[in-house]
């Protein structure tokens, strides 16, 4: 009897140590995800901030890498864009959008997860930046 119940009791704590584990794992690989979406978001700000700095007539091809002490690398690319290849509800002449658009995509990467980030911006005459779109990817 003592061996069947101490054989329950040590089924119960097993499965608590596995729960446990699973946990800990699923918030580790959410705070991963996270870290890495951040460092996208961040670096595509960084870089919308030094492109937009630069105040060039015509915003080139740009492209901006960073390495964080975490260890996580980042790549953002800024490419102007004309108006003519925007989304058609952004064409129509009608639409009082001025200045110059240009598309942003970030990527962060540690060991073989990555995250994605991409923007489609505007920006006006007066050099503020309007976000016409934005999307992450985990």
């Amino acid at each position: 009897m003592v061996i069947l119940l101490l054989a329950l009791l040590s089924g119960v704590v097993l499965q608590t140590q596995i729960s446990a584990r699973m946990t800990l794992r699923a918030g580790d690989e959410s705070q991963s995800r996270l870290s890495l979406r951040a460092a996208a978001l961040d670096a595509a700000w960084g870089a919308l901030h030094n492109g937009m700095k630069a105040g060039s007539a015509q915003l080139e091809y740009q492209a901006f890498d960073n390495q964080l002490p975490s260890g996580v690398k980042t790549r953002t690319t800024l490419q102007g864009i004309p108006r003519e290849s925007l989304p058609r509800p952004l064409q129509r002449p009608d639409v009082p959008m001025f200045g110059q658009f240009f598309s942003v995509t970030s990527k962060s990467t540690t060991g073989t997860r990555s995250a994605l980030a991409r923007g489609l911006c505007c920006r006006l005459p007066t050099g503020d930046v309007r976000i016409l779109a934005w999307l992450e990817s985990p």
